[in-house]
């Protein structure tokens, strides 16, 4: 027979005082219990016994791991860890997934460490060849997203990291002794959720519920606007479907009448032409009208006067500074967005407002494009640079890669103010990568061109040894994209010597990254004879088998440059491989390409007088809260699809950020974020609470030309 509701609660009351030594309150509790002749189940003293025992047990297994971790003993330390930590707990958090990922990064770098006694050179490389094929097993999930480890996914491609700038935190005293009070706590959560109360687990349980439930209201919130956005477009594609399929109709019957002799007039093929023009028209005016209703009436999120916010971010009365803390802080409103679906959503109130007047704001477009071609002042500085890096993060998504491509004046000047930066500054870096991930876009490739980026490219990448890697990668790859047409390869051949000896000399580069790019576009150049004739002159043919007898280790590398002296030396003309300069852009291909890059090395700070940030925006900007339950609190990951081909060279625009957002960025910004202690978890009395990352703790470092990692689609 079962007990009464009221005396199973009173049991589970007891169980958790008694576990807890309140010995006299549960004495005190009992005796109330009888004189109220209440049934009571008394808790079996050996299962008292057998619990203290086993958590003795847990205290030696955790010591040793603790041993384990700061001898360096990477093997010891995971065998203990998978004997006795849940699979399910790791892979089902993205916070435990992440300090699984900080402890292989410990042991990556133990032996490089200038405070270990025994530098053991062949443990050190094995234990960097362990963290780099662990890297490669997390590649594509959430964790290879997370910002504030993206950094580190650089560790095992830099050489010598100790001695590097980027990496000081990392090799500091304090960073293994913050791990090891993260991996202590972790244990005792682990261990003590082992014999947690019958109360306890209760209430976890109903949190854990309570939690779940938010969450699929969210993704169920979620996916009922991501279907109504699919329903559009496929009504969208059934109406082009059926005009096309009628007029396709038609023409096979002009076609028809034509052979047995009926004349086919001017006026039918200008009205078959004025109909398919009508519907690209509608088209676009449909497209826009959705673009002037985004982010309007959003349960998703918050409400923004964003016509003070116009107003400041070019007004003469806000000062140099007021304007850069503002352009930061609607920049980290997409790049510190909780998840993808939030940063859409906030996106789309941006161009919803038309933020940079790229839509009817001429005015507000004009404002715009005079603060990136003004001189540069200390704080105007700031303001030039908080605008490249706005534009930048717009352009790493495919809908404001939508809003900004028809604005022609502003990629010009873009264009202007990148080449007037004398050195290889921040402004020009993030000006630079915004015009490569716009000419993913036909329509701005042709401005580029007819606007000579080519000419000012190949002079550029002639002086590698100025440019950080993030210039070189998005420069070569933004000189690939133009290559592809043909106007652009004629633009190559009015410089031909140049562009083949610049070209040449990256193949040898120590940046790998750079090759397939380099590789796509010699091969573009080399499809016109004028081209092949210069380099046949500049005796490129023998640096390419030169290249490729010394090439034992890439065979990819090997195949590409067997490809160019195949076009090199069989001539002929292959222009027909290349894109046509008629082919509409792909989306397939158009994804979207967030990149720690975008935040990083910013030294734009507040004084304590100031407010920067979310701070900023709610105090002088926000005119309507999210409601509560609506926040979402997951965290989602970008859908990159990967493309795979057997030609051994690009040819179709792409961009470098593709991997930038999986592969690490080059400097280790932020990284106190995934040291602080309250970043990962928040240590209780009872037990071990898992918190998210939060931003007041964040910290920057600054760096120029750092190296960096990517790694071609």
């Amino acid at each position: 027979m079962s007990q009464p509701i009221d005396s199973r609660i009173n049991d589970y009351i007891n169980e958790y005082l008694t576990s807890k030594g309140y010995s006299n309150t549960v004495n005190t509790f009992l005796q109330e219990r009888q004189d109220h002749q209440e049934p009571i189940d008394e808790i079996n003293n050996e299962n008292l016994d057998n619990k203290e025992k086993e958590k003795e047990t847990y205290n030696t297994i955790k010591e040793n791991m603790l041993k384990q971790l700061d001898d360096g003993n990477r093997e010891e330390f995971f065998q203990l860890w998978s004997e006795h930590i849940p699979s399910n707990i790791i892979n089902n958090d993205s916070t435990m997934k992440s300090l699984e990922f900080l402890i292989y990064t410990h042991f990556a770098v133990y032996y490089l460490r200038s405070n270990i006694s025994d530098n053991n050179e062949l443990l050190a490389q094995e234990n960097m060849e362990v963290f780099k094929v662990y890297i490669e097993s997390i590649r594509g999930r959430a964790i290879s997203q997370t910002s504030d480890l993206l950094p580190l996914f650089a560790l095992p491609y830099v050489t010598e990291p100790e001695k590097h700038a980027s990496f000081q935190e990392l090799f500091s005293d304090e960073w293994p002794v913050q791990l090891r009070i993260k991996v202590s706590n972790f244990l005792d959560w682990v261990f003590s959720n082992r014999s947690s109360p019958n109360l306890v687990e209760l209430l976890q349980n109903g949190e854990r519920a309570s939690h779940v439930l938010v969450q699929l209201n969210n993704e169920n919130e979620e996916l009922k606007y991501r279907n109504r956005e699919t329903s559009r477009q496929l009504k969208n594609l059934s109406t082009d479907y059926y005009n096309l399929i009628n007029i396709t109709m038609e023409l096979v019957e002009t076609l028809q009448q034509a052979i047995v002799g009926k004349t086919i007039t001017n006026d039918y093929i200008d009205n078959v032409c004025a109909r398919l023009l009508l519907a690209r028209t509608q088209e676009s005016m449909s497209n826009m009208l959705n673009s002037s209703q985004l982010g309007t009436d959003d349960p998703f999120i918050e409400k923004l006067d964003y016509g003070k916010i116009k107003r400041d971010i070019v007004s003469i009365s806000t000062s140099a500074r007021e304007k850069a803390l503002l352009l930061q802080a609607l920049r980290w409103k997409l790049t510190k967005a909780k998840s993808d679906f939030q940063r859409e959503k906030m996106l789309e109130s941006f161009i919803g407002c038309d933020l940079l007047g790229c839509r009817s704001d001429i005015e507000q477009q004009a404002k715009i494009i005079k603060q990136l071609s003004s001189p540069i002042g200390s704080d105007a500085y700031y303001v030039k640079e908080e605008w490249a890096r706005l534009i930048n993060t717009i352009a790493s998504l495919r809908k404001g890669r939508n809003y900004l491509a028809p604005n022609e004046s502003l990629i010009i000047s873009m264009q202007k103010a990148a080449i007037s930066e004398a050195s290889d500054t921040l402004i020009k870096q993030h000006l630079l990568a915004a015009l490569q991930k716009l000419s993913l876009r036909r329509s701005v490739q042709t401005i580029m061109i007819n606007q000579n980026t080519i000419k000012w490219l190949i002079p550029l990448l002639s002086h590698t040894d100025r440019l950080s890697d993030y210039t070189l990668e998005y420069g070569v790859a933004l000189l690939m994209n133009l290559c592809l047409r043909t106007n652009g390869r004629k633009k190559c051949a009015e410089i031909a010597e140049q562009a083949i000896t610049v070209l040449s000399s990256l193949l040898t580069h120590p940046n790998q990254e750079t090759r397939p790019y380099v590789n796509s576009s010699l091969y573009s150049i080399l499809t016109l004879k004028s081209i092949r004739d210069r380099a046949m002159s500049l005796n490129l043919d023998n640096h390419l088998r030169s290249l490729i007898r010394v090439e034992k280790t890439n065979s990819e590398t090997k195949g590409q440059l067997e490809f160019l002296l195949n076009l090199l030396l069989k001539g002929g003309d292959q222009d027909g491989r290349q894109t046509s300069d008629n082919e509409q852009d792909n989306d397939d291909e158009d994804q979207d390409i967030m990149e720690a890059d975008l935040d990083l090395a910013d030294k734009l700070r507040a004084t304590d007088k100031e407010l920067s940030g979310d701070i900023l925006i709610d105090e002088h900007y926000i005119s309507q809260k999210i409601p509560p339950n609506n926040k979402l609190q997951r965290a989602t990951t970008n859908n990159m699809k990967s493309k795979s081909t057997n030609d051994p060279v690009l040819h179709r625009p792409t961009t470098p950020g593709h991997v930038r957002q999986s592969m690490a960025a080059h400097a280790v910004d932020s990284l106190v974020n995934s040291l602080a202690m309250d970043d990962l978890y928040r240590s209780h009395s009872d037990g071990f609470e898992s918190i998210i990352y939060t931003d007041s703790t964040k910290k920057h470092f600054s760096s120029n030309n750092e190296p960096r990692i990517s790694n071609k689609e």
